[in-house]
């Protein structure tokens, strides 16, 4: 069956578009949004089938897991208990293109965080993916909408060109005005603590480390070390 594209061209578009996208979330179905950053393909990550037919399309080893969009922090606390520097990182940059590795909270489903401890979260600076996430009363499975080893997408017609109509919708809001994902760093143990950079993307060292250097709160927590990706 054809995947149906819908457009978002005006503010107006956007209560229905959602509607329309959580109906087919909640029926198990899976959908391409725009973000802040790249285009993503997403389901219900609380729907065991859907994730299957995501990584299936996506073609991701389940062994990863799946990140997660919210529509702000306080569903993510569902999903996560904060510390101190992670709540001053979420402050400071979401709704943004910065992506946290953190610890799951006990009996959150295999599916999603594969076979490791840790899931990714982010809450988007895109009305789309956060008033889905809202509408659902959960977050949204947040990965780029490419095949695996494929460029990531920063339009519509890029996703659609690599999943076809394996997905059910599509939702075009145009060009993202970024041209790099997310930017992942974890918080490692101790206080206080070093930030792991898994990934530079979108939001530059440079940019998390000038932010970070004048807030009081973070100082506390911070050790003013990024202990960056082995090349």
């Amino acid at each position: 069956m054809p995947a149906e594209t819908w457009r978002i061209l005006q503010d107006s578009d956007l209560k229905e578009t959602v509607e329309h996208a959580v109906e087919i979330l909640n029926n198990g179905g899976v959908i391409v949004y725009p973000t802040d950053t790249s285009y993503g393909i997403g389901c219900d990550p609380r729907i065991p089938e859907a994730i299957d037919r995501l990584i299936s399309i996506k073609r991701r080893s389940p062994s990863l897991g799946v990140p997660l969009l919210f529509a702000d922090i306080d569903q993510c606390k569902n999903y996560h208990e904060f510390n101190a520097l992670e709540i001053a990182l979420a402050r400071l940059f979401w709704p943004g293109p910065l992506t946290l590795v953190v610890s799951a909270l006990p009996d959150l489903p295999e599916k999603v965080t594969g076979k490791r401890d840790s899931i990714a979260i982010r809450v988007p600076n895109h009305a789309v993916p956060r008033e889905i996430a809202r509408l659902l009363d959960g977050p949204i499975v947040g990965t780029s909408a490419n095949r695996s080893g494929n460029p990531s997408p920063f339009t519509m017609l890029d996703a659609k060109n690599q999943l076809g109509d394996d997905v059910d919708l599509y939702i075009d809001a145009g060009p993202s005005k970024s041209s790099k994902n997310s930017t992942i760093i974890g918080v490692e143990s101790g206080t206080p603590a070093n930030i792991r950079v898994y990934r530079e993307g979108q939001l530059s060292i440079k940019q998390l480390t000038e932010t970070l250097r004048v807030d009081t709160e973070a100082q506390r927590y911070w050790t003013a070390r990024f202990v960056l990706p082995e090349m």
